[in-house]
């Protein structure tokens, strides 16, 4: 009886110490769920910094200098998943210009400023599959692909009273919207959990937000 309660404990113990060392070595897997929430950079406000000149007064840049998103991701088998990313950003600037303008009363030119605003906002929402090709005890690496909707609006505001937009181009100054309102993005990431769910994560893509995402890493 003793002999045969040893050789049970001794088989449940490899048996255990197989299985941990098996799902140690498998960072994702098929059913998990991974949530990530991140921040993206660059935002079009990287372009827009050296947007002054001698004509543009008190320019200043808009919005912050980052993106904000989240993916979520559900693991099919151990190397395929599928699951959702969306992310915001909003841009802008603002400058002030002066001109003149002749005054029949007075008969000298008047100096009025003007002030010019754009802010630019994106909102995409993607569906995303991703292939993972490496794992080891702690790293999860993996392409990804996305495709889905965006709504982007460029939303112009003066007090200039014959109002066109002066950007190299000749434009009524309206608000617009996206040409093409579709969000497609390429991407290679790597995960590193530092505890069975919890890590970080950082992307690196073309389209779909900023060229670099990164945040955390969060397995269910």
């Amino acid at each position: 009886m003793f002999v045969y309660m040893k050789k049970t404990i001794l088989l449940f113990s490899l048996s255990f110490i197989l299985n941990t060392v098996s799902i140690a070595q498998i960072p994702v897997m098929q059913r998990n769920l991974i949530l990530e929430p991140y921040f993206g950079f660059p935002t079009g406000n990287v372009l827009w910094n050296n947007g002054g000149s001698d004509t543009k007064l008190n320019y200043k840049v808009n919005g912050g200098q980052f993106s904000y998103g989240g993916r979520l991701e559900y693991m099919i088998s151990d190397n395929f998943g599928i699951g959702v990313d969306g992310n915001y950003v909003k841009t802008g600037f603002h400058y002030d210009s002066l001109s003149s303008t002749y005054n029949n009363t007075t008969g000298q030119f008047d100096t009025i400023a003007n002030h010019y605003d754009k802010t630019n906002t994106r909102i995409r929402l993607m569906i995303r599959m991703n292939k993972h090709f490496y794992k080891d005890d702690n790293v999860d690496t993996y392409f990804g692909f996305g495709i889905g909707y965006k709504i982007a609006t460029k939303t112009p505001s003066t007090n200039d009273e014959n109002p066109y937009w002066i950007d190299n181009q000749n434009i009524t100054y309206t608000q617009e919207s996206a040409i093409i309102p579709i969000s497609c993005r390429i991407a290679v990431g790597i995960r590193y959990f530092f505890t069975p769910n919890i890590g970080f994560h950082i992307e690196f893509g073309i389209g779909g937000g900023g060229l670099m995402q990164g945040g955390l890493a969060l397995k269910f």
